[in-house]
């Protein structure tokens, strides 16, 4: 039935490279492998292109702590490297007619010419507008192409195959839920990745579309914190001050997706990223009035028989946007 069972989620960072190995079972998804490599030198650069001998050399690397039979990869763009917009096209438009119409719209709104771009897009749930309506919105993407062909030159070049190219915190709400879905949690959730300078947000909103918006903050705010106590050993102070932080970062963002959905009830959020672990929950919750969890991205799976030998229970959140990738990798 699955011609390659394999899925690799490969989320290329600042500082490292992880990856996340699923194979698709009957009773599930099992965790076969997952590895990380730490770079020397950042790969990435403000534009979002890869530096591709270094990221192939690291590549090369991680490629030998996967299984041998795994080829099909799964990648993530940074929010920031993608315009994401709502077009109204005519409902009976051609498949080419709308392709001309999409990129009519696009070229109006990037910074780029379209002919540098790349664009995907989707018709939005009708229930927002309607069977019989004259016109249907629908949501487009764009990104450099440099930014998307450059990674995808790198995989191929590592004897991997690229099969999807996804937003990263659509990535992360596809984890969230997917996890909720395996402990029975109900209700309207978020999740927040907080990385070295970016928290990202994601939450699925009522439309079947992602609400996603990033902040400038992360876990470099932690050495700040460092500084200013001078040396004091208070690492519970420290995780106050953090935790108080983030949430007044966060506190603008919930408010905007209230007034945005005020009929879908935000329950809590996830926490994961390296910056989870810096951050104390019953706190959070208490400032953001909402539920809070720390997100062990590798615990929804089943296990092979080696790693359960192996197993630590960590929590391993830098992983969450790598078994994102190999989720949406092995339900597509």
């Amino acid at each position: 039935m699955f011609r390659n069972p394999l899925t690799i989620g490969v989320d290329i960072g600042h500082h490292s490279i992880k990856a996340v190995v699923l194979r698709q079972k009957k009773s599930g998804l099992e965790l076969v492998a997952f590895a990380e490599v730490v770079l020397p030198a950042p790969v990435l650069n403000k534009q979002h292109s890869v530096n591709a001998p270094a990221l192939l050399s690291a590549m090369r690397k991680l490629k030998k702590a996967l299984p041998y039979g795994a080829r099909q990869a799964v990648l993530a763009l940074p929010d920031s490297a993608v315009i994401s917009k709502v077009v109204q096209l005519d409902s009976h438009l051609t498949e080419d007619e709308s392709l001309f119409a999409v990129e009519q719209a696009i070229s109006a709104s990037s910074p780029f010419p379209v002919e540098e771009l790349r664009l995907d897009f989707s018709p939005m749930t009708r229930e927002t507008f309607g069977e019989q309506s004259q016109t249907h919105p629908v949501q487009v993407y764009a990104t450099r192409k440099e930014t998307v062909d450059s990674r995808v030159a790198v995989m191929r070049q590592a004897r991997l195959e690229p099969t999807v190219m996804e937003l990263q915190t659509h990535v992360l709400v596809w984890l969230e839920q997917y996890l909720a879905e395996q402990q029975g949690i109900e209700g309207d959730w978020g999740i927040v990745d907080i990385g070295h300078t970016i928290t990202a947000i994601g939450i699925k909103a009522p439309a079947g579309t992602v609400y996603r918006r990033e902040v400038s903050f992360g876990g470099e705010a932690m050495e700040q914190i460092d500084n200013t106590f001078s040396g004091s050993g208070d690492s519970t102070a420290r995780a106050e001050q953090f935790t108080k932080l983030l949430a007044d970062n966060l506190k603008r963002q919930i408010q905007l997706y209230r007034t945005t959905y005020p009929r879908s009830a935000l329950e809590g959020v996830w926490l994961s990223g390296d910056g989870q672990n810096l951050i104390l929950e019953e706190m959070l919750a208490r400032m953001l009035s909402l539920s809070v969890r720390k997100i062990h991205p590798l615990s929804g799976f089943q296990r092979s028989a080696k790693l359960d030998i192996d197993w630590e229970e960590e929590v391993y959140g830098q992983y969450a946007v790598a078994a994102g990738l190999a989720i949406r990798g092995a339900s597509a």
